[in-house]
């Protein structure tokens, strides 16, 4: 007999293990494909005979795209060190901020108006 009753939907539950591509193990080949100036269809051609791993070229080039964004980020299974930004003022005080001024956009300097003489306006000549 069950546990749980068949007609309440289970709940989501998070763990198991993380998701990994078959393509990873074929990085360093794609890489060296690219890099021969070999198109896409024509790597995963080579990946499907070559290597038994049969992939679409649209499924390769969105699999190595997101490889190298994931690549240009540091991540803390890779066991790189994040990226530590330092303050702006370092020999500035710690332990009380600088209160912010608020931003205001440069105003142009003010040009001076010259006025029309108002003998010389005809408003009623279209050509004018």
């Amino acid at each position: 007999m069950d546990s749980e009753p068949k007609n309440e939907r289970r709940l989501k539950r998070g763990g198991g293990r993380a998701y990994h591509s078959r393509l990873e193990s074929f990085v360093d080949f794609i890489r060296d494909q690219r890099q021969q100036r070999r198109t896409w269809r024509e790597i995963a051609l080579r990946l499907s005979t070559e290597k038994d791993c049969p992939i679409t070229l649209q499924g390769l080039h969105l699999f190595y795209r997101r490889y190298r964004k994931r690549q240009a980020r540091p991540h803390w299974e890779d066991g790189q060190t994040p990226l530590v930004v330092a303050p702006a003022r370092p020999n500035g005080p710690a332990s009380r901020p600088e209160p912010s001024k608020p931003m205001v956009a440069a105003v142009p300097s003010e040009r001076p108006f010259r006025k029309p003489n108002p003998d010389s306006l005809n408003l009623n000549d279209p050509t004018a």
